[in-house]
């Protein structure tokens, strides 16, 4: 799949690591989905005056948690317990480059963000392919509606810093932390996991 933004592609042979594991697979995107609403709401806490990010963090926490909802309900119609979660390295790694800087940091998050937004429509377009190859239709849809979720929640990540910060710095900013991305991706194992 074609990314807008991103600077590398998941190695081929994680879809069929991860649809083999696909219990521990699913854990981890439901623990994903929960983060990614937590983000969304830690954003309006730390910007509550910047009315437009307010509204679109509000908008983006719940439809994160009916993601959520969904990936749960999945696991427990498979007889899976969620469990604990174990971190995520890949995140980690990312928030690492924040910078120090008050408007700074805040353009990183928003582009940290449309990254890891990025990654996992990616890398739902990839599960798609193999769920379908086996004849999972089912789940390949539902990853196919995730999917274009996650496009979306990039494109309004990256809208949101352009809109503050400009384009020109917006885009400079983006292809440096979408490099340091790749880097990332690169240095990780491939396990059956989002990230």
């Amino acid at each position: 799949m074609e990314s807008r933004i991103l600077k590398s592609f998941t190695d081929p042979t994680w879809a069929a690591q991860a649809v083999d594991a696909l219990d521990h697979t699913l854990c981890d995107h439901a623990h994903c989905e929960k983060k990614a609403s937590v983000s969304a709401i830690a954003l309006i806490n730390d910007y509550p005056d910047d009315t437009g990010l307010v509204r679109a963090m509000s908008k983006l926490a719940e439809e994160e948690m009916r993601h959520f909802r969904e990936v749960y309900d999945l696991l427990l119609e498979r007889g899976v317990r969620l469990g604990r979660d174990a971190g995520d390295p890949y995140a980690k790694a990312l928030f690492r480059l924040l910078r120090s800087h008050p408007k700074e940091r805040k353009l990183d998050r928003l582009l940290i963000a449309a990254l890891i937004e990025e990654r996992s429509c990616e890398r739902f377009a990839l599960l798609r392919e193999e769920l379908a190859s086996r004849g999972e239709e089912r789940l390949a849809a539902q990853f196919k509606r995730l999917q274009i979720s996650e496009a979306g929640h990039a494109t309004l990540f990256v809208r949101l810093a352009s809109e503050e910060f400009g384009p020109q710095p917006c885009q400079q900013r983006l292809e440096q932390l979408a490099e340091l991305e790749a880097q990332i991706v690169a240095g990780l194992p491939i396990e059956a996991r989002i990230h």
